[in-house]
């Protein structure tokens, strides 16, 4: 390989990076989760809704995130950003939870 394309190809693993910055749980809820879990007219359960998050808490942090991941019901997987990290979901269902609770 060529220097100049060794260079290039380092320079597009960084300009990839530097395009997805990870987000936090609280960007994640409010640019993809917020739609179905944010508003009256929620598909699931809406942030902030105690007796409707309960029993999804007790199931437990790995169902919950795998649920996330993976889909559930009528949610798509990773809220259907196929884009988001593992850590940025796991991030969005934590703040979902803690704001929940």
């Amino acid at each position: 390989m060529k220097r100049y394309q060794f260079l290039g190809a380092i320079a597009c693993v960084f300009y990839s990076a530097a395009i997805h910055a990870e987000m936090t749980g609280k960007e994640v809820y409010t640019e993809v989760c917020s739609l179905c879990h944010g508003t009256i007219m929620s598909i699931g359960p809406k942030i902030g809704d105690k007796a409707a998050w309960a029993p999804r808490i007790r199931q437990g942090d790995d169902a919950l995130l795998r649920h996330a991941l993976q889909g559930y019901g009528q949610m798509p997987a990773r809220g259907g950003d196929s884009s988001l990290t593992d850590g940025e979901v796991k991030d969005a269902v934590h703040y979902m939870v803690s704001h929940s609770q």
